[in-house]
């Protein structure tokens, strides 16, 4: 098995997107590429975080389709999506706006020796038909879209109806103790830990929370939202109801 990846694909020019906070987002995921990807990656790929990775994976198939088609937004190195493809019970696909998390998830993925299909591209234009995947999902990445309200709208549109979207994000109200237990649990040495630690209390400034989340679905096609909130973190599930259409209100820009 080997990793695929897909040719880049143009997109329409984005459209200036405002948070529920009021402010655009620059997006801050350009600074990914070259030995700063290299180094995230090295510290995300600890055993017990592919442990934990690899547990999830489990958890996320059961109740779908035989042979699934799963989308991951914004997989960064790809170690969910491999482990997603090791339960040999979905398709996977990953989009990353990085090009070197293009390179670094096929090279996992080869390495671990399963198929994902990799393509670069941007949240808020994905590169894919209408109605292609039973499910979406994105890990630690929301935060850093530029255009959060378009990407749950093409989210939307690329799901099949009876799909789900699994948004899984830092929270804004994570609290400092919080943050020193979940880097505690890494496995990182000392230094590691430190710049971890320092890194997380950024991200959380540019984090959102359970009630933005939830103005951004009411804002978009699917019109509502479950959130779930643990540790640092929290998830966002939005449904694509069945019989529903299968394109979103921004189908113009969604011609790819």
């Amino acid at each position: 098995m080997s990793a695929t990846v897909l040719p880049t694909a143009s997109h329409a020019t984005p459209r200036n997107e405002r948070s529920p906070a009021g402010a655009t987002k620059a997006y801050r995921g350009v600074a990914m590429e070259g030995v700063i990807a290299r180094w995230y990656a090295r510290t995300r790929g600890t055993a017990s975080q592919r442990q934990d990775w690899r547990r999830q994976a489990e958890e996320l198939v059961v109740g779908l389709p035989p042979q699934a088609d799963v989308l991951e937004v914004a997989p960064g190195p790809g170690y969910f999506a491999v482990e997603i493809a090791r339960t040999g019970r979905a398709r996977v696909t990953a989009v990353d706006i990085s090009r070197t998390f293009v390179e670094i998830v096929g090279e996992n993925a080869r390495a671990a020796g399963v198929s994902v299909a990799v393509r670069q591209g941007d949240a808020a234009h994905l590169p894919f038909e209408d109605a292609s995947f039973d499910l979406v999902v994105s890990q630690a990445a929301f935060k850093n879209f530029a255009q959060p309200q378009q990407a749950v709208d093409e989210f939307y549109r690329v799901l099949r109806p009876g799909g789900c979207a699994r948004i899984q994000d830092m929270s804004h109200d994570a609290p400092d103790a919080a943050i020193r237990e979940e880097v505690a649990g890494m496995g990182l040495g000392r230094f590691r830990a430190f710049l971890t630690r320092r890194t997380l209390h950024a991200l959380r400034r540019r984090a959102y929370t359970s009630r933005q989340f939830e103005q951004f679905a009411r804002t978009s096609p699917f019109q509502g939202c479950e959130v779930r909130t643990s540790g640092i973190g929290l998830e966002v599930r939005l449904v694509k109801p069945r019989g529903s259409s299968t394109t979103s209100s921004n189908d113009s820009l969604s011609a790819h």
